[in-house]
């Protein structure tokens, strides 16, 4: 059932087994998997069904430190949350994105990859993927060919995007059944203590009309985005109490995202030989990204951070915004939503004609995207940051029209992070030369010790950390269950627990976790846990400490 907070009359509800503040991918995932398993969900929505404006308003943050180019775009407020806009790249973190590495402190997880690798299966059918080709050597061979032999330092890989992105309309008939209530316009200003201060009996809603109601549940989650998450911990209580929360110094920091960045422009050797290895492919409706990783070994040698790349085209004129219309136009025809297309998809099509010819020629054919020859290719890198960033996430005295104090973002970009792009690039310079696809001509920064300090880098929308998943409150703000440290039923499914990112999109991991959390939360049995090793608690503490000095 779905609920309005905008109208004039409580709304009243039995209580639910669980409440879940948020109800973007990871909110909607949860709730569908506990209702799934008989368990009563309050699922509360700061949006409507549509974004609004002024709600968009609630998210407006101060920035610090780094130039970035924004911090607002990639975060909405409505029933679907982020899956309106986002594109449904599905990856998974690496291997030794959950191991210890030695020279790279606060690395690792708490749990192994093996704990996760039921729940990213049952993630790929959450996600509506299936049916979808499991290893890259059967994506190579549907398409006539092998993988690039790039070397030993440069491991090519594809990520996998989701059908249906909009997880409002995917999961619609669970929204709306019985086991789940969902009440739009419910913005949760507080999270209220019980009389032992270690529990919590309730959330505080309110919205533009002026209504405020408390909602209750034996349990409660945090689905929100990373910076929302943050935000509300922080938030002061009305008690005037002090929540075990709070109490804890991980609480905003070590705050990490990828850094997205457009490193050195592609010069074909071998334009048709290049053409047969990037463009994306596209077989039974799924779409397969090619894309360009360091290897495993590589990055333990080098003592860097984990690292990936793609080949991207930019244009001037507008042949790029005119293919980007009819992808988009191409792919809400393939999903059904005839709603999506109208005039500005259409006069594009007809100004440019050719071009849809052999975009369509490319993609029923050569089951490959279509690549335009009057545009600039980029090696565009998502670099993962230190586990231990000094980034972080602060209150700022500015308050929003709800009363909640925004947020204050201080992001940096680290030497090792730099020194990660810049290996990298010369790395994916080496393997495309020696294999005559390409060579690069790098940014004229790249040159430079410190030339971090002079770019402004694209938000990859990706933000995590800040509530760090650890074994105990001394290392983290969340345990490996997601429970919040000192509190017996309020828990962060949030991408502001991974203690550290990798370099894939954050979704498909955040979704794993959700379906672990759901599995818990209903008494469900789960997977063996195989804790990895960790760095020490004091170690932990001195290099945040160091981080605070500096």
């Amino acid at each position: 059932m779905i609920f309005d907070l905008v109208r004039p009359d409580p709304i009243r509800l039995s209580t639910a087994d669980v409440c879940v503040v948020g109800a973007g991918a990871a909110g909607i995932v949860l709730a569908a998997e506990l209702s799934r398993q008989g368990k009563r969900v309050l699922l509360l929505e700061s949006g409507g069904s549509r974004e609004e404006e002024a709600i968009q308003q609630l998210n407006r943050s101060e920035r610090t430190g780094q130039s970035l180019k924004q911090v607002h775009f990639g975060r909405f407020r409505s029933l679907g949350g982020t899956t309106h806009h986002w594109g449904g790249q599905i990856s998974e973190l690496e291997d030794q994105d959950f191991e210890v590495h030695p020279t790279i402190p606060g690395s690792g997880w708490p749990i192994a990859k093996s704990l996760l690798k039921p729940y990213y299966q049952r993630a790929q059918q959450a996600e509506g993927l299936p049916p979808v080709l499991q290893t890259d050597e059967e994506v190579w061979r549907q398409v006539g060919t092998t993988a690039p032999d790039l070397g030993h330092e440069i491991v090519p890989y594809f990520t996998r995007w989701c059908p249906e992105p909009n997880f409002a309309r995917l999961y619609h008939s669970a929204l709306v059944s019985d086991n789940i209530s969902v009440v739009l316009h419910a913005t949760v200003c507080e999270l209220l203590l019980d009389e032992s201060g270690e529990g919590v009996s309730g959330v505080r809603c309110r919205n533009f009309a002026g209504h405020e109601q408390v909602f209750q549940a034996a349990s409660y989650v945090l689905c929100l985005g990373m910076v929302e998450t943050i935000n509300l911990l922080l938030q002061p209580l009305e008690q005037g109490q002090t929540a075990p929360w709070q109490q804890n110094g991980w609480l905003g920091r070590c705050v990490q995202s990828h850094i997205d960045y457009n490193a050195a422009r592609v010069v074909a050797i071998d334009r048709k030989k290049l053409a047969r290895v990037f463009p994306n492919i596209y077989l039974k409706g799924r779409k397969y990204h090619p894309k360009l990783r360091i290897a495993a070994d590589r990055q333990r040698e080098e003592g860097i951070l984990n690292i990936a790349g793609a080949i991207s085209f930019i244009s001037l004129g507008s042949v790029e915004q005119d293919v980007r219309q009819m992808k988009s136009a191409a792919r809400n025809l393939l999903r059904g939503n005839w709603s999506a297309i109208g005039v500005r998809n259409t006069i594009p099509a007809l100004r440019r004609l050719p071009i849809l010819l052999r975009l369509a020629y490319s993609f029923y054919v050569s089951h490959r995207a279509y690549w335009p020859k009057d545009v600039t290719y980029w090696l565009r890198v998502h670099c993962e940051q230190e586990p231990l960033s000094a980034s972080r996430i602060t209150l700022s005295p500015e308050r929003d029209a709800l009363g909640m104090f925004r947020s204050r973002i201080d992001w940096q970009v680290s030497p090792l992070e730099w020194k990660t792009i810049q290996r990298f690039t010369q790395m994916v310079q080496n393997a495309l030369e020696t294999a005559g696809l390409a060579t690069l001509e790098p940014q004229p920064e790249l040159a430079l010790e410190e030339g971090h300090r002079h770019v402004t880098f694209d938000d990859s929308y990706h933000w995590m950390g800040g509530t760090r998943m650890a074994a105990s409150a001394v290392e983290g703000v969340v345990d490996t269950d997601l429970k919040l440290h000192g509190v017996r039923n309020a828990y962060v499914c949030s991408a502001s627990v991974y203690p550290a990112s990798g370099f894939a999109n954050p979704v498909h991991t955040l979704l794993a976790l959700a379906i672990r959390l759901a599995d818990h939360l209903a008494g469900r049995p789960q997977a063996s846990e195989i804790p990895t090793t960790t760095t020490t608690e004091t170690d932990l503490q001195a290099n945040v400490q160091a981080r605070a000095d500096a």
